[in-house]
């Protein structure tokens, strides 16, 4: 793998936690998931502090990210909302690592999240709110990546794009 290290980023239902595995499979190196890593290394129960304090999980989103990174070469998810603050976009910006953006349109992530029955996404309890958050977002997610790939289509298509930009890295 060219780039060691390759973090994916993108909106709830873009499918970051569907192909970064698939990814990392097929490049043999590990995934990381910076929402996994909230809850079973920090013991975070990440809805309720979303609910709760916002800007204390959107801090602590920032940092796990750089505490995964530390963990070797691999692929990395990215939760939607990193983005959303200065420290969040310092982070990826900063970090010594490949970022590939995954884009779907609002309707498609929509739908997705929908079937997830899965995750609980508090962020998406009001359709309208998250359709506003998803276009607040977009310009930081092509400002924080170095790649963007279309998601909507078939994840073997998708997996690949992040197979090839990690070994052109």
């Amino acid at each position: 793998m060219a780039s060691e290290r390759l973090i994916l980023t993108g909106f709830m239902g873009v499918g970051k936690s569907t192909v970064g595995p698939l990814a990392a499979e097929e490049l043999d190196v590990n995934y990381y998931d910076t929402d996994e890593w909230m809850e079973t290394e920090a013991g975070i129960d990440i809805p309720m502090l979303l609910r709760s304090d916002p800007a204390a999980f959107r801090e602590l989103e920032a940092r796990a990210l750089k505490v995964i990174l530390k963990r070797g070469p691999g692929i990395f998810s990215t939760g939607g909302g990193i983005v959303s603050t200065e420290v969040g976009r310092r982070a990826l910006l900063s970090a010594d690592a490949t970022v590939v953006c995954l884009q779907v349109p609002f309707d498609e992530a929509a739908r997705r999240v929908s079937q997830d029955s899965g995750r609980e996404r508090p962020l998406f309890d009001d359709a309208e709110k998250a359709r506003k958050l998803y276009q607040e977002r977009l310009e930081w997610y092509e400002e924080t990546a170095n790649y963007i790939v279309d998601a909507s289509r078939p994840v073997d298509l998708v997996v690949g794009d992040i197979v090839k930009i990690a070994q052109a890295g």
